[in-house]
């Protein structure tokens, strides 16, 4: 009772936090959550563009705030589906997420059994398939025949040896633990396997049993390996554990015990292990949907098309959202936003590509009206030199514009541009030149393209949709509204900026 109690207490403890940690994620006070470190995502994942040009593996980022998984291969398939990784497959069923938002109460009931867990914040776990290995009786047939009898013999005779002193018993005892050393070091392998399956069952008792068809088998099937992994405490003393196996051959009867579990549940974990790792694929997806109720799910655009009533980046306070409209596009489309620094066209191309993401991996969008086409991402806002390597920013943009130009040769899908100020690193007559050519040979490859640009000349690109931000006069401050609007910006802001930051404006004449 004392332990049923402790272990009740613990889990509403854990139960609070995860509590606590959704109320920061839905207030978006997302500095007192504990997300990862950049240094602890995965090498393709923090150097992936689009991680480095969202800021997605910020200590705010979207990764580290809405993870919610806490498997290793769950981790790895959502983070690479969302990544567009082409070696993941898509979901199979883009209205599952969809589905399972709808019944609110079984939403929360997923979060809750998969997220309270008594581990660190991030922490992922293995949970491992039940492979049929090469039989350990395989080169000891004669011994999985005559062990039963044998580690019952041996005891016995000890005892009565021990009583009436009979002969060999020396003999027995030795021949015995000859036997023991003969297969230990793959009797060893064997209790760390029994091991991991004995804690996975206890760390995801409530996961199995809330997934499982069958709760009697699941439960049976549960109970079996975690009394087997509690067998091996044993073997933190080696020598019990030697006199044990010398007298009854105590690893070879939880070996047999471990390959009849093996055979008679392997499918029912298997099967549950597949669907646990599935969910937990899409549960951040969930968790988003979950706590931004007033998202919508996008529209699959048969025609090629992109565009929204409204968008807004999904990281965003609620209090401060500026919703904007993102106008039809189409494959060849390009649209230039100007406007002055602060007034919001980076967050805005940032705001399109994060509602593509969210909707490629099947979770809402916050907006309405969102559409989109079967699309590949592709993005150019922060670009890095090296000095390592050697490379310059230009040179840096240049090797990936043209990555981008290549793989928009073999897509089977619509590329989709976003472009911040490219080619920063270059005078501004050949910065307007190569610009153009680029966005030329784009609009062939029929890549639908969002540029910002300070440079108002590149606005008048004949083909080119307009838009632009920029900022308010408001007692004499400067102020943003964030909206956009169409047609080209005429006003800046970078002197004004300057002077407020104290660096003198002699002459504002050129």
């Amino acid at each position: 009772m004392y332990s049923q109690r402790k272990e009740q207490l613990q889990f509403a403890k854990r139960t609070l936090q995860f509590l606590e940690e959704e109320i920061l994620r839905l207030t978006g006070e997302f500095k007192k959550l504990k997300t990862r470190e950049h240094w602890e995502y995965p090498v393709f994942v923090r150097n992936h563009p689009l991680s480095i040009d969202l800021d997605l593996c910020t200590k705010q980022g979207f990764l580290g705030v809405f993870d919610t998984s806490i498997t290793s291969d769950g981790f790895q398939t959502y983070v690479s589906r969302f990544l567009q990784d082409p070696n993941v497959p898509s979901l199979s069923d883009p209205s599952w997420i969809e589905g399972i938002l709808k019944q609110r109460k079984y939403s929360f009931q997923l979060m809750r059994k998969f997220l309270v867990l008594d581990a660190e914040p991030n922490e992922k776990f293995e949970i491992p398939k039940i492979e049929q290995h090469a039989d350990f009786w395989q080169k000891r047939k004669w011994l999985r025949w005559i062990f039963p009898i044998w580690g019952v013999i041996t005891p016995v005779y000890l005892i009565l040896g021990l009583l009436f002193d009979l002969p060999f018993l020396p003999l027995i005892l030795l021949f015995n633990g000859l036997l023991f050393v003969s297969y230990r070091k793959e009797s060893s392998i064997l209790w760390k396997e029994i091991k991991t399956f004995s804690t996975t069952a206890n760390r995801f008792k409530k996961t199995f049993l809330f997934l499982s068809k069958n709760r009697n088998v699941t439960k049976q099937m549960l109970k079996n390996i975690t009394g087997l992994g509690d067998s091996s405490e044993l073997l933190v003393s080696p020598l019990p554990h030697f006199v044990f196996n010398v007298i009854v051959l105590w690893d070879l009867w939880k070996i047999q015990s471990l390959q009849k579990w093996k055979s008679v549940h392997s499918q029912n974990w298997n099967e549950l292990q597949d669907k646990i790792i599935q969910i937990d694929s899409v549960l951040p997806m969930l968790n988003f949907g979950f706590l931004n109720p007033e998202g919508n799910f996008a529209q699959m655009a048969m025609n090629g098309s992109l565009g929204s009533e409204s968008i807004v980046h999904p990281l965003l306070p609620k209090s401060n959202r500026v919703f904007n409209p993102l106008p039809e596009m189409k494959p060849g489309d390009l649209m230039i936003v100007t406007g002055s620094n602060m007034s919001g066209k980076t967050t805005y191309l940032r705001s399109i590509a994060m509602s593509l993401l969210l909707a490629g991996s099947g979770a809402p969008v916050i907006g309405k009206g969102f559409v989109y086409p079967k699309f590949q991402i592709h993005t150019l806002i922060r670009s890095q030199d090296s000095m390592e390597d050697g490379v310059s920013f230009f040179y840096s943009e240049v090797r990936r514009l043209s990555s981008i130009i290549q793989d928009a040769n073999s897509s089977q899908t619509i590329p989709i541009l976003f472009l911040d100020e490219i080619l920063k690193g270059t005078n501004s007559k050949e910065r307007f030149i190569a610009t153009r050519e680029i966005l030329s040979v784009l609009r062939e490859k029929n890549c639908i393209v969002f540029l910002t640009t300070h440079d108002l000349k590149l606005a008048e690109i004949a083909w080119a949709k307009r838009f632009h931000f920029t900022e308010l006069e408001k007692d004499g401050q400067m102020d943003f509204d964030y909206q956009i609007r169409e047609g080209v910006s005429s006003s800046t802001n970078a002197l004004k900026i300057l002077k407020k930051e104290g660096i003198p404006i002699r002459n504002e004449d050129v």
